[in-house]
């Protein structure tokens, strides 16, 4: 449990005063022109553990923005300090009752009464709010409570910390800036804490998959409102203890249906829940797999779904004239590029699409592949002069990233190839 600053004011003084620190710091390693390569990463890892420290303290945006850095970021920073920001996934401070009881009272008014049994603790806190189990008029349900503050700070909070994690970054003398990965992370955090919007994206995900195998919970909106989302509670267990004791047959199902969500949320319906965080999901004692948030949920325009299909398809069919010019018509890759960079992005992609080309089952496990596309990456972000990480692609390719790390989890092979109609059709 933990005093979480919810004013602008108390916000803004603790970020203005790690900004000083940093500030002191980067100036000091500055002036030590003597300074040898290991003594700046010293510095660099005792700015990334002020950063961190102020971070946890305050949740919201910056929290938030700590644990995507080091997840979506990576390439950009050092190893050393990725590693610190990932300590930001681990952080389980919350709110006291007391302050919870005053929220749920201002928010609901004279409905407060039609709940009973509020848990006193959360049974689960994150970086925009916390979870408690309660009762309403006799049925089980949770109450996702969002912290005081966190919406309106979300402009000035990252308009400081942009400033502080260019000073991170090791960008060795490239023109790439992060305004558009800052300017993404602001439209997700908005969505994240417009409790409305994720109420209107829970009724239409229960639209779209009301006749499949997935349980979306029934949500109760006359006791929604902008701090509150009430819904039924799931029984179940979390996916990584559930694997622990599944078998075979039961992690192949669970693959196939990671997958196809993934792939019907984004070319059918063109909205993706960009959070792959295990905890948005649980399993049934049937079996049946729960979607449970839907705060983070993306909606692409239909154009540039269209654009990304025809990059695949590009891919795919080995067309590398198309693959580069739809790729530059997107922003994928600049066209001022150099040929050498342009060469990297081409055999990037055809590794990424090689396994969907393969009639034989995908290892999921493959160190090989998982090495060989990371290193191409990597020099492709070393080399690139003048390309930004794709904006619309960096929350679209996280939710890939953490349905492929689920899979893996899963420890099954899937014939990908036969996935390769819900990308087409």
């Amino acid at each position: 449990m933990t005093k979480i600053p919810t004013s602008l004011w108390s916000r803004g003084t603790k970020l203005v005063g790690m900004a000083s620190k940093v500030a002191l710091a980067e100036i000091g390693t500055k002036l030590k022109s003597w300074e040898s390569d290991k003594d700046r990463l010293a510095s660099k890892l005792e700015m990334a553990q002020t950063l961190v420290k102020t971070m946890s303290e305050l949740k919201g945006a910056s929290m938030k923005l700590g644990q995507l850095i080091s997840m979506d970021l990576g390439d950009y920073f050092p190893p050393e300090v990725v590693k610190i920001l990932e300590s930001l996934h681990q952080q389980s401070s919350f709110l006291p009752y007391s302050k919870i009881q005053e929220l749920l009272v201002k928010e609901l008014k004279e409905k407060i009464n039609d709940l009973q049994d509020i848990s006193q603790e959360p049974i689960a806190a994150a970086s925009i709010g916390q979870v408690h189990s309660a009762k309403l008029n006799g049925q089980d349900v949770v109450i996702k409570i969002q912290y005081p503050g966190v919406a309106e700070s979300i402009p000035s909070d990252l308009k400081i910390l942009e400033i502080l994690f260019k000073n991170l970054a090791l960008f060795q003398g490239k023109e790439v800036e992060l305004a558009p990965f800052f300017q993404e992370v602001k439209e997700v955090l908005q969505r994240e804490t417009d409790y409305h919007h994720e109420a209107l994206m829970h009724e239409r995900y229960q639209s779209h998959f009301k006749d499949s195998t997935f349980i979306i919970p029934k949500l109760f909106k006359e006791y929604c409102t902008d701090k509150i989302i009430v819904m039924e509670r799931i029984d179940g267990v979390k996916i990584i203890d559930w694997i622990e004791k599944s078998f075979l047959g039961e992690r192949q199902r669970l693959a196939h249906e990671f997958m196809t969500l993934y792939l019907k949320e984004f070319f059918k319906y063109g909205l993706v829940q960009t959070d792959p965080n295990p905890g948005n999901f649980l399993i049934t004692k049937n079996g049946q797999m729960a979607l449970l948030d839907f705060g983070a949920v993306k909606e692409y325009d239909p154009a540039f779904i269209n654009g990304y299909r025809k990059v695949l398809v590009a891919a795919f069919s080995d067309n590398k004239i198309e693959l580069l010019k739809i790729s530059e018509e997107l922003g994928f890759i600049d066209p001022r590029e150099s040929e050498d960079v342009k060469n990297i992005y081409l055999s990037m992609m055809e590794t990424l699409a090689a396994p969907f080309r393969s009639g034989t089952p995908f290892n999921f496990n493959d160190k090989n592949f998982y090495e060989k596309s990371r290193d191409q990456s990597w020099e492709l972000t070393k080399k690139c002069r003048y390309s930004p990480p794709p904006k619309d692609l960096l929350f679209l390719h996280r939710k890939l990233g953490g349905v492929f790390f689920l899979i893996k989890k899963l420890e099954v092979s899937l014939v990908l190839k036969d996935y390769w109609h819900l990308v087409v059709d």
